[in-house]
């Protein structure tokens, strides 16, 4: 059944294509990125070992173009048909073709000349490009120019080094120039990044860099790390922090040290190395913080800095000897409240992480451990325009609304006055009524980014239900929201250029602790590529959910309604794993 799911997508995949290519007969309008991109991979076929399942799904489409014409390439025009041909086989993608073959309009794109023609173009404008890049690399390493290479994404420049370290060269091993990133570098990396399929989108070769750690660390951050954050094509927070690294040594430290823990997972010769780097960078930072807020310097850069150390910390928390994740929300008590921008997105990042890891919380651990009292205040929202209010965050998935609603659950959770069921009702007619929104174009990123919103608030109405009115997983409401949100969860990509860190991990948590147990290993199944893939927080996630299955398998399917089930579930006496008292569990 489900190959056959694999087919019927694949077949949508170009029906849809087949449709938008219909909409320009002389392909002059058509946005030849994806098209571009896939071209790059079947003109330039992978060799690398690990790429030998990507080498083997573009030989299907080299010789499927060269069988039946190069035109079958157009089809990749909306970005999904070459990751959809790579979940069949060969079999399957014989009934693909043959399906296709009995289409007119299919037979009219392989055999229109207009089409024929565009492939053959953009094929030689790859090789040019590459041409291009190439001779602009030799004119840097020979130092001809003496001047930073003109760039239209001047936005991605890399940072200046402007301290030495034990990882960076000396000044004068470095021309002018070479502690910029150059465009065309980043251009020619393209038909790479799709080699790799989780968070991380790309791994500079560390040769090239001469021996220039820093230098290949803001690459590798620019082009491996930032793509991976969110599919949005508008904003990604990530990449702003550059220009803050730029500006703040804190915030340039944090950076390296985050891009030096993701990589040395790559780099398996120089693991013990870019280690050691890691640790350098982040005590830096650390130390510069110090200094910064001493004099009371750049808060704004403060708080970015303290959002990488947060992220650094959460995806690898799993010494138990070392502080939490959360410890660097201390921020947030160091600096005078009347400078922190709660609209700024690494206060947002920050907070969310905090709300959202309260929820795995019991009340008496929410009421005699609570957060900083601006953090979880009624008004941090009260500057914020409605549509701001409720415009998706490109890196959290959600809207700074929805996070002010589950944090406002968190402390209804605490509560035990006579009113509390009056504002629990209103609370959950406003997540009922909540439209988020993306400024995002049509396209995948956009209906992943809703969709990734849509799952935060039918999760959001789920633990609404189950904390507050007791309401139990075997209630109708409940399974019928649980229905709702794994469809929603199950829709959304875990692997290739879609799959982001957007990706929900608190509604599956929601989904999963709601769920029977057929569903959940359904979640389960699913998500195998991320629990195998680049360093994320979902691995320690399924763990804690793992450890409650045998409370959950006991509860009584005809209890509908029973207060306090959410709070007994959290209990350490429920679970099969140890919790630690002094840990938070990350759940963003």
């Amino acid at each position: 059944m489900d190959a056959d799911r694999r087919l019927v997508k694949a077949l949508e995949a170009a029906n849809d294509a087949l449709q938008h290519l219909s909409m320009s007969p002389d392909f002059g309008c058509l946005d030849c990125t994806h098209i571009d991109r896939l071209l790059a991979r079947v003109v330039d076929l992978p060799t690398e070992g690990n790429q030998r399942n990507s080498r083997r799904n573009l030989l299907v489409i080299r010789q499927w173009m060269i069988t039946e014409g190069p035109g079958v390439v157009l089809l990749e025009v909306l970005g999904q048909l070459y990751w959809r041909l790579g979940e069949l086989n060969a079999k399957q993608f014989e009934k693909f073709k043959t399906t296709l073959q009995a289409q007119q309009s299919y037979l009219a794109l392989i055999q229109d000349i207009g089409a024929v023609t565009l492939v053959i173009q953009r094929i030689r404008h790859i090789q040019r490009s590459k041409a291009d890049a190439c001779q602009d690399f030799l004119c840097e390493l020979s130092d001809l120019t003496g001047a930073k290479v003109d760039s239209p994404m001047a936005d991605m420049d890399m940072p200046r080094a402007r301290s030495s370290s034990p990882f960076s060269p000396g000044h004068s091993s470095h021309s002018s120039h070479s502690s910029h990133h150059s465009v065309h570098s980043f251009e020619s990396s393209v038909s790479q990044e799709e080699a790799y399929t989780s968070l991380v989108k790309y791994v500079p070769d560390s040769s090239l860099f001469g021996g220039d750690m820093e230098q290949l660390l803001f690459d590798f951050f620019i082009n491996g790390i930032c793509p991976g954050r969110t599919p949005s094509t508008q904003t990604n927070t990530y990449l702003s922090l550059l220009q803050t690294a730029n500006i703040c040594e804190s915030t340039r430290f944090a950076l390296l040290s985050l891009s030096a823990s993701y990589i040395r997972e790559y780099l398996h010769l120089d693991k013990e190395r870019y280690h050691q780097a890691e640790l350098y960078y982040s005590g830096q930072a650390f130390q510069a913080l110090g200094q910064q807020i001493s004099n009371g310097e750049n808060y704004d850069a403060a708080l970015a800095t303290a959002m990488l150390l947060m992220h650094h910390g959460a995806i690898n928390d799993s010494d138990e000897t070392s502080l939490c994740w959360s410890v660097h929300a201390n921020i947030f008590d160091i600096i005078p409240s009347e400078f922190i921008d709660h609209a700024s997105e690494p206060a947002l990042y920050m907070r969310t992480q905090l709300v959202l890891a309260r929820t795995g919380q019991t009340a008496y651990t929410l009421e005699s451990a609570p957060l900083p009292q601006f953090l979880e205040a009624n008004n941090w929202l009260d500057g914020m325009q409605n549509g701001d209010a409720q415009k998706i965050c490109s890196i959290l998935g959600m809207s700074p609304q929805l996070v002010f609603f589950i944090s406002s659950i968190n402390s209804l959770a605490t509560e035990n006055a006579p009113n509390k069921h009056m504002y629990a009702q209103v609370l959950e007619t406003q997540i009922q009524n909540l439209t988020q929104w993306t400024p995002e174009p049509q396209g995948d990123g956009r209906d992943i980014i809703l969709a990734t919103a849509e799952s935060f608030r039918l999760a959001a109405l789920i633990y609404l239900r189950c904390r507050l009115y007791g309401l139990t997983r075997f209630n109708p409401a409940i399974m019928e929201l649980n229905d709702a949100l794994t469809a929603v969860i199950l829709s959304l990509p875990v692997k290739g250029h879609l799959y982001t860190a957007i990706y929900p991990v608190w509604p599956v948590f929601i989904a999963a602790v709601t769920a029977n147990s057929d569903k959940r290993d359904c979640l389960y199944q699913r998500v195998v590529p991320i629990r195998e893939g680049d360093k994320n927080t979902l691995p320690a996630v399924l763990k804690r959910v793992s450890g409650m299955r045998i409370w959950l398998a006991k509860q009584d399917p005809t209890v509908l309604l029973r207060d306090g089930w959410w709070d007994e579930m959290l209990l350490p006496s429920s679970s099969t794993t140890a919790v630690s008292a002094n840990r938070l569990l990350c759940l963003g």
